[in-house]
């Protein structure tokens, strides 16, 4: 999935620690023109090299690009590892100048019988889904309410837990997922925009044509389904 558009005059700083572990930042930048007037924003694998900073990245739609620059970030510091990432850049032949990256969590899928303090279903805000054109993703774009407050422990959490999969009489396979989120008691003062992506290598079964993968959202109007088909 390709996104382009105006840029904001900020992007709204997230940090997210999912129940699995998996943390989110986004980084800011101003808007104007020039170096920006041709920036593309795209969801990718970025790569890391032996001395832990990102060196390349592969997007969805399977080009392979150097960045122009190796970039550090304390989040992606672990060598030879692959992150899912939202990149901002400018294309430059066959390389990547980058403006921004960000991580994008990526959880496990767990059983609900893992979670020791059970399942949360605090809501959430959906704004879109879709599946990667590589097929690898299915990604969720999500709004959580948050704000300041003085418990330093106080921290919103997010994954994903798998509720059952059922074979129809075609052989074709139906994966029901439900999205974990604890408020973890943040105040709901404000819009947070976040992406979330489940990577279809880690469904309980090996995904083929016409596999069916459903996840179910709480949301402020009630719990909603949204369809993947594989």
């Amino acid at each position: 999935m390709k996104i382009r558009f105006r840029l904001p005059l900020s992007i709204m700083a997230v940090c997210l620690l999912s129940v699995f572990s998996i943390s989110c930042t986004q980084e800011s930048y101003e808007s104007g023109t020039g170096k920006y007037s041709l920036m593309r924003a795209e969801f990718v694998d970025a790569h890391t090299n032996g001395e832990g900073k990102i060196f390349s990245v592969m997007t969805d739609e399977g080009d392979s690009l150097l960045l122009t620059a190796p970039a550090e970030r304390t989040w992606a510091a672990k060598a030879d590892t692959t992150f899912r990432c939202l990149l901002y850049y400018n294309k430059v032949g066959n390389n990547a100048e980058l403006i921004s990256i960000s991580s994008v969590p990526a959880p496990p899928i767990r059983e609900t019988a893992d979670l020791k303090e059970g399942m949360k279903s605090d809501p959430v805000k959906f704004v879109s889904s879709w599946t990667s054109t590589n097929r690898r993703y299915l990604n969720l774009e999500l709004v959580l309410m948050t704000g300041s407050t003085d418990e330093d422990t106080a921290l919103q959490k997010i994954g994903c837990v798998c509720d059952s999969v059922s074979t129809a009489a075609d052989g074709s396979r139906h994966v029901w997922l439900s999205l974990y989120h604890d408020q973890g008691g943040v105040p709901e003062y404000y819009s947070a925009s976040v992406y979330m992506s489940i990577m279809t290598s880690r469904l309980p079964i090996a995904v083929k044509e016409g596999d069916l993968v459903s996840i179910v959202i709480p949301t402020y109007s009630g719990k909603i389904t949204r369809n993947f088909s594989l």
